[in-house]
């Protein structure tokens, strides 16, 4: 997790923290949690276990990233949270708010939000969201029963990009209305 990945479609990974509760169905193949119970007994997954935070080494990356985006003049995607939900409830609330500190400050990165709880998203975002931080992408994670429930709450949302993302996908997919609104 760091200054490269093999993910295609960003530059860099940062995990503000590891760990997390299952919530639907897209839960139960977690690569996330997988790794977590292959390297850590499982220990940071479920609705009391505690989640893994990071020194401020860990947290000094995304400036070093920032900089270079900078210097080469092109923007640099940054997947959050691959090992865990930014807007998961049971994190520690200063370490999300030290997460918007951070965003605000890497102008020269576009920070990719993927979450399966976009419902949580507008009491956790920070008090000077507005319409949205230029530089986040926010994503919800859905299967076919979710657009119905999510795609909307998704959409009510200011942010600079709204994506949908399905994966894994586990039976045929339609967004229906909402894919002209995506």
């Amino acid at each position: 997790m760091g200054a490269i990945t093999k993910i295609e479609w960003c530059h860099h990974t940062f995990n503000p923290w590891w760990g997390c509760t299952q919530v639907s169905p897209l839960c139960d193949r977690c690569y996330a949690m997988m790794l977590d119970a292959r390297w850590f007994k499982r220990m940071h997954w479920g609705p009391r276990s505690p989640r893994r935070y990071f020194p401020d080494a860990y947290w000094a990356e995304p400036l070093k990233w920032d900089r270079l985006a900078g210097t080469v003049g092109c923007r640099h995607r940054v997947f959050c949270a691959s090992m865990a939900d930014v807007f998961d409830n049971q994190v520690d609330p200063t370490i999300r708010d030290r997460l918007w500190r951070l965003i605000r400050r890497t102008q020269y990165l576009d920070w990719l939000l993927l979450t399966k709880r976009i419902g949580n998203a507008p009491r956790m975002l920070p008090d000077d969201w507005g319409n949205g931080y230029p530089n986040v992408w926010l994503i919800v994670s859905v299967d076919q029963a979710a657009p119905v429930r999510d795609v909307p709450k998704l959409l009510a949302i200011p942010a600079a990009v709204h994506g949908v993302s399905i994966e894994p996908q586990l039976a045929p997919m339609s967004l229906g209305e909402f894919a002209p609104l995506l």
